[in-house]
């Protein structure tokens, strides 16, 4: 499979809802994520911005990421494309999702992620999300040159991948301020396997009905399902999401 099947998912989805009329909303956050793991060599801090445009019961998503200190040269470390569309089943509410993501993690080697996933907030508490992940891992034009490999051995996939999250919320979803706790294996320019889960503790506030401030503080593990679970890492995020008026 080639990462071009994710653009033309995410395409098929984007035409869907552009035969629609509808009133648009866009959506604009900003974070900050702070931390450490096993392979960061210090702490490391990285940026992210994205920009969510949604008409009708359809949504496009584009999200880039900066290191702003970190163990390799990059600035741009991440991009991050979605479609999706909001869906109702009788009473069964559900949202399902086209992604790509760009993760640039070392100079010598870039991830490519895209997939498909669904999710529905059909109990007010919880969210449940699940779907499939296809990844390739492959080396930069540079480091082929440096250490000789030749372009054809120098990709390595990985599909049918499984992904899930599970959260739970203190207060019914939404309200204006809310705690959540979540085990996952994906995040915005992370898919990790799934035996390697994610535990989330997610605070929000809602300042005024379009503006919502969230932290967040996540703890990787380098899998559960093993003998011996090692700590992999940790990190904080804070960040702010602002709606925009409807035109």
């Amino acid at each position: 499979m080639k990462s071009s099947t994710a653009h033309k998912l995410i395409l098929v989805l984007a035409l869907t809802g552009m035969f629609t009329t509808s009133r648009a909303q866009a959506t604009v956050q900003t974070y900050i994520d702070i931390g450490e793991n096993n392979v960061s060599e210090g702490t490391f801090i990285k940026n992210a911005c994205q920009v969510d445009y949604g008409f009708n019961r359809f949504i496009l998503a584009a999200a880039t990421q900066f290191d702003i200190k970190g163990n390799t040269a990059h600035v741009f470390s991440g991009l991050h494309l979605s479609a999706s569309r909001l869906l109702q089943i009788k009473t069964f509410p559900i949202e399902i999702k086209g992604y790509y993501i760009l993760n640039r993690f070392s100079e010598l080697m870039h991830e490519t992620d895209w997939g498909a996933k669904l999710n529905t907030r059909k109990l007010p508490h919880f969210l449940f999300e699940t779907g499939i992940n296809f990844r390739t891992y492959a080396i930069n034009s540079n480091a082929r040159n440096d250490y000789q490999v030749d372009k054809t051995n120098s990709k390595l996939h990985e599909n049918f991948n499984l992904i899930y999250r599970i959260s739970a919320y203190l207060k019914p979803y939404p309200n204006q301020w809310n705690l959540a706790l979540s085990v996952t294996n994906t995040d915005h320019f992370l898919v990790n396997q799934p035996t390697n889960p994610i535990f989330n503790l997610q605070g929000l506030y809602r300042i005024q009905p379009r503006l919502l401030l969230y932290f967040e503080s996540w703890y990787e593990s380098a899998g559960v399902f093993n003998i011996s679970t090692n700590y992999f890492g940790y990190y904080f995020r804070t960040g702010i999401q602002w709606k925009l008026d409807k035109s």
